[in-house]
């Protein structure tokens, strides 16, 4: 079977959120998807069908634990994969089709690999936590009031529900303290965690159970990018640049530009750069 593995986020191999690219989905089921990409220990791994036209395909996206409907890195890494495959060294767009959403990529050539945009589209401001909530949540992630920034805690999404969590302080010592976070996440209509340092404008986010972080999550980037706007934390019309995975040794840099008409947000954009790091064959 063909894989690729690539870095994302990267300037450089071995750097940024790495990836693994699997060729056919179709001849594997969901549980083999899974095994797999448990196998390569990488937060997140993408499966796409050679059944696809010049310049749309369909894909499935998995965690260790479970199938996603939407993530950013994979669709990153796997927009400049068929850039490469498809031999031409002229900007590209595509459109990856997912379980419930497609999602448009535009790529470029670089002297290293590969430049990515993927558009994550309007978002939606699902739910501001209370005071209440908003302490329960603090203390979840190892946080004390003192660390949260005069901004409110918020559910936003482009595709996953984010709990943005605004600090200025204390990053360092974020961690998921509780035995059940996915469902103290449900109760606020979230499905993972991004803590933003608005200061310096880095992230964490883990899986729910605490046990893996995650080195540069685009997924994260968009809803993140609309709450800067929205609370005009950075100058509009300028690109967001959100640094994350310093904690794991791997820093990364993701770039988010929000589009607006007439005051709102029509779109978000967010970018990065990938880099080739070997072809696989597994037997």
């Amino acid at each position: 079977m063909k894989c690729k593995l690539v870095d994302v986020f990267a300037k450089e191999k071995l750097s940024g959120n790495g990836l693994t690219i699997f060729y056919d989905y179709n001849s594997l089921n969901t549980h083999e998807m899974l095994s797999l990409t448990q196998e390569m220990r990488q937060f997140e791994s993408i499966f796409v069908s050679t059944s696809t036209s010049e310049s749309s395909v369909r894909a499935r996206i998995f965690t260790v634990e479970e199938e996603l409907d939407f993530a950013g890195h994979p669709i990153i890494g796997l927009a400049a994969h068929l850039h490469e495959e498809s031999g031409d060294s002229t900007p590209k767009e595509w459109v990856i089709n997912l379980n419930k959403k497609s999602v448009n990529v535009k790529t470029k050539k670089t002297d290293k690999y590969f430049h990515a945009s993927m558009a994550q589209g309007k978002p939606e401001f699902i739910k501001t936590l209370g005071d209440n909530e908003s302490e329960e949540i603090l203390l979840s992630l190892n946080l004390e009031p003192r660390n949260l920034a005069n901004y409110p805690v918020e559910v936003i999404s482009t595709g996953l529900p984010y709990l943005i969590v605004p600090i200025t302080s204390g990053i360092e010592n974020t961690k998921i303290s509780v035995d059940d976070f996915s469902g103290l996440l449900e109760k606020s209509g979230a499905k993972f965690v991004y803590i933003f340092d608005v200061i310096n404008f880095e992230g964490r986010t883990w899986d729910n159970a605490g046990a893996v972080e995650d080195i540069a999550t685009g997924s994260a980037a968009g809803p993140t990018a609309a709450y800067v706007y929205k609370h005009q934390l950075s100058s509009p019309d300028k690109p967001i640049i959100i640094s994350q995975g310093r904690f794991l040794g791997r820093p990364s840099e993701i770039e988010a530009y929000v589009e607006t008409k007439q005051n709102s947000i029509s779109n978000i954009w967010v970018s990065g750069e990938v880099v080739k790091v070997a072809n696989i064959t597994f037997v």
